[in-house]
């Protein structure tokens, strides 16, 4: 993948974004808005609301349209957001690199293994950047996290988990086990993309239990328990509640054989115990004062937006492989939907069973 002089200094990156909604306003277009070196030309949504509302933060120039085909058909459009329901992830990335745009899709990459091989095929063959939504690893709190994992700071890394007690997604699309493609992939495919990123080891197999417990107005799990085995013996586990609204944070923590780092996604908190010395030491991590950061049905705020898109224009300029590139997004897949499948299953399931379906 080569981008040399295809995208000049002088020459802002034209950019369309695919779903202008909540989403795809508040959290990627007031964020493109004010990067330099890019212009955003084209927004679709079906909703006029949304396209009035992207205009008004986006100025009378830009081009909307209810079909995300008819956006992407802009002839001096280069790169794409896809911001669009889970369902159409898929469909809408293959068009987006088979029409010679680079790519960043919101995660899931697609609702099967088989859709996500299919945009990475198309990918290799387009030679494009194709980068997938998972922003936390772009949270300065988790990258710190990962620097201090290298650095042997808590000797060889054994256990990770994630705590996350919060109240409901929104309603409307997010309710849906078809649009989403179930809660696991379309809430915590975050989680488990980070538990991939840290352990730095295949993921093997995968046992949970969960279900719809409080929230019965909506198809999809309202709580889960998820354990993941990594090879060598590492393993991570994941605990969701979206009925409970107050007094908690999204605890995310590792443990070695030398110490544990624990952390708290809101409190941008992070502190370090070492076993072999009565030390700890306490951090906090804060954000760019740059970040648009945005606020979810829940109260929280989401982070790691802006310096995800940085990232997508810095490789597409020099030609780089993103650091959520579409191989590491398909793993998170195939291990949130190993997840929920062994939920259904009541069983535990094999990651290969997934990757290589009969």
């Amino acid at each position: 993948m080569s981008a040399e002089n295809e995208y000049p200094s002088t020459s802002p990156i034209k950019v369309a974004l695919l779903g202008a909604g909540w989403f795809g306003r508040e959290a990627h277009l007031r964020n493109l808005v004010s990067m330099d070196g890019v212009e955003v030309v084209a927004a679709s949504s079906r909703s006029d609301s949304s396209l009035d509302a992207a205009r008004e933060i986006a100025g009378s120039h830009l081009r909307v349209f209810h079909d995300w085909r008819e956006a992407l058909a802009v002839e001096s459009v280069e790169a794409v957001i896809v911001a669009l329901t889970n369902d159409q992830h898929h469909e809408a990335a293959l068009a987006a690199l088979q029409a010679g745009r680079h790519v960043l899709c919101e995660k899931p990459l697609g609702l099967t293994v088989p859709q996500c091989d299919e945009v990475i095929a198309a990918q290799q063959a387009a030679g494009k950047v194709l980068q997938i939504g998972h922003e936390m690893r772009f949270q300065r709190l988790y990258q710190q996290v990962k620097s201090m994992i290298e650095r042997g700071a808590i000797g060889e890394l054994q256990l990770m988990w994630c705590r996350e007690f919060r109240g409901p997604m929104r309603m409307g699309w997010r309710s849906s086990e078809a649009l989403t493609g179930g809660t696991i992939l379309e809430k915590n495919i975050h989680h488990i993309d980070l538990f991939n990123w840290m352990m730095e080891t295949p993921p093997v197999r995968v046992s949970a239990h969960g279900g719809t417990n409080v929230l019965t107005d909506r198809e999809v799990l309202d709580n889960a328990q998820v354990l993941v085995e990594y090879e060598g013996g590492r393993r991570a586990t994941l605990e969701l509640c979206l009925f409970a609204p107050y007094g908690g944070d999204c605890e995310i923590g590792v443990a070695g054989d030398l110490g544990r780092i624990d952390t708290k996604n809101q409190a941008l908190s992070l502190v370090h115990h070492r076993f072999d010395l009565p030390d700890r030491t306490e951090m906090q991590i804060a954000d760019s004062k740059e970040d648009a950061n945005f606020t979810d049905a829940s109260g929280r705020v989401d982070r790691g937006i802006r310096p995800e898109l940085v990232h997508f224009f810095d490789c597409i300029r020099e030609g780089k492989q993103p650091l959520n590139d579409g191989q590491a997004s398909r793993m998170a897949v195939a291990v949130c939907l190993a997840a929920q499948e062994s939920i259904k299953r009541k069983e535990t399931v094999l990651i290969e069973e997934i990757l290589n379906p009969s």
